[in-house]
């Protein structure tokens, strides 16, 4: 009678449990647009970069052969200055903390390279996935200085 008691027992408790998924979120989606600073206007093509693509790895190691297949390739902004980078993932039996903070780097011709951050505190909404989505609003980049 025991044996069946704690069976059931354990049978409920697996039946109302939710699943983990084993693909955490390492990076929100991130989306916004790049204007000019000196006339508001959007910037098209500007070259969006993230993670350690961005970090530049200044001062560091130099990036491995697998971290660089790894890496995203950049992202540049349409015609109207946006830009979106999706929502990265990874697989892995243990679910980690996620992600805390992003880096990114814009660069465009004629214009200042701008490299900024964002955290979790960032966030505003996710969807209803779970997916976190992040929105940068306006990025303005000055021109470079004659």
């Amino acid at each position: 009678m025991n044996r069946y008691l704690a069976f059931c027992l354990a049978a409920a408790a697996l039946v109302g449990c939710k699943s983990m998924p084993l693909s955490p979120f390492i990076a929100p989606r991130v989306t916004g647009r790049v204007l000019a600073a000196d006339t508001s206007q959007p910037l098209a093509g500007v070259t969006v970069k993230s993670g350690a693509q961005a970090s530049g790895y200044r001062g560091g190691m130099p990036p491995k052969g697998g971290e660089l297949l790894m890496a995203k390739a950049p992202v540049r902004t349409d015609r109207d200055g946006r830009f979106t980078l999706e929502t990265e993932r990874v697989l892995t039996p243990f679910r980690g903390a996620g992600w805390f903070s992003v880096q990114f780097l814009f660069e465009c011709p004629g214009y200042e390279r701008f490299r900024t951050n964002y955290s979790t505190l960032n966030v505003r909404t996710n969807s209803p996935n779970g997916e976190p989505l992040l929105d940068a609003g306006d990025i303005l980049l000055h021109p470079v200085s004659k």
